[in-house]
């Protein structure tokens, strides 16, 4: 089978390098143009083309995929199949009709359930015990087309979106095999999405990473671990005697049993340090934040933040 293979995230190359086999030839790889990184904005390529070189790939990095040129390089490549894992640019119904058969999608989400850009976010900020990777038929509809074949992962309660992400672009690299080998085979099924079930996992900016702590607890350590690594969660750090405030990232918090006082906490409150790391109000209870990062620095568990930095009861974490 032919395939053409459009891509560009981490997330897309475990599905690439599962198509180098005999069974499927890769003739050509389509991402997005380099762009630019670090303090000195010099242009990187993707990771989906840095492995694409490695294994000798002919690339396209058009600036937009529905130019003239780029479905006219396309039509001229004759693929069998176009294969779409987290590319970046929405495909017009020009190039999605061009294959054989048709354009296939790899989405990180149980479709029809979180629809959109983020879903491995989106699916543990909202609290999911189990996702998935559906691989679809494309329309020009975002993520709206026919389902092929789905394979389910349970999300541990502790799990970060990295975390997560790592696991399912495995899995997602697994069903693209199977998928393929099944549409060649004619083994395959079509099944359409149930409307009344769509939700949507719309693209995550950097402020949506601000901790509300006025919520419960299970809420925000939900969108902790869901913000992480990217953009990252964070919060200011208040002292309670000179009112200064510190950016700080939190990485990595514990549900605890509620702290019980005479007085309620305001949410966000520092209620004590402790072996585990540092006990911080919310309206239901107590979270336990184990690894953070103050502006400026690294990365570090709690307990060695602690030596470093005073940390009193009644300081405030805060939006």
């Amino acid at each position: 089978m032919n395939v053409v293979f459009i891509g560009t995230p981490e997330f897309a190359v475990p599905s690439l390098r599962a198509l180098v086999t005999p069974a499927h030839n890769i003739i050509a790889v389509i991402t997005q143009p380099d762009r630019p990184k670090g303090r000195s904005k010099t242009p990187c390529p993707s990771p989906v083309k840095e492995a694409a070189i490695g294994i000798g790939l002919k690339i396209m990095q058009p600036a937009n995929i529905n130019d003239t040129a780029s479905v006219e390089e396309i039509k001229r490549l004759s693929p069998d199949c176009i294969v779409v894992v987290a590319f970046g640019q929405f495909l017009s119904n020009v190039i999605i009709r061009l294959p054989r058969y048709q354009c296939i999608n790899i989405h990180a989400s149980l479709l029809p359930k979180f629809r959109g850009a983020a879903p491995i976010n989106w699916a543990i900020i909202k609290g999911e015990t189990v996702t998935g990777v559906t691989a679809m038929l494309m329309t020009a509809k975002m993520d709206a087309g026919d389902i092929i074949s789905i394979k389910h992962t349970p999300i541990s309660p502790e799990e970060n979106a990295g975390e997560l992400e790592k696991r399912l672009s495995i899995m997602g690299a697994d069903l693209l095999v199977e998928t393929l080998d099944g549409i060649e085979a004619g083994r395959v099924t079509y099944t359409k999405q149930e409307e009344s079930e769509v939700s949507f996992a719309p693209k995550i900016k950097k402020e949506d990473g601000l901790i509300s702590w006025p919520q419960e607890t299970n809420i925000v350590h939900n969108s902790i671990r869901g913000m992480t690594p990217s953009p990252g969660a964070y919060t200011y750090y208040a002292k309670s005697a000179s009112g200064e405030k510190k950016r700080l990232v939190i990485v990595k918090t514990q549900i605890h049993d509620t702290v019980k006082t005479k007085t309620p906490f305001t949410p966000g409150t520092i209620i004590e340090t402790a072996p585990c790391g540092i006990h911080v109000a919310t309206i239901d209870g107590s979270l336990c934040v184990t690894r953070l990062q103050l502006e400026g620095k690294r990365e570090m568990d709690a307990q060695e933040y602690l030596c470093g930095h005073q940390i009193t009861a009644q300081d405030m974490l805060t939006s």
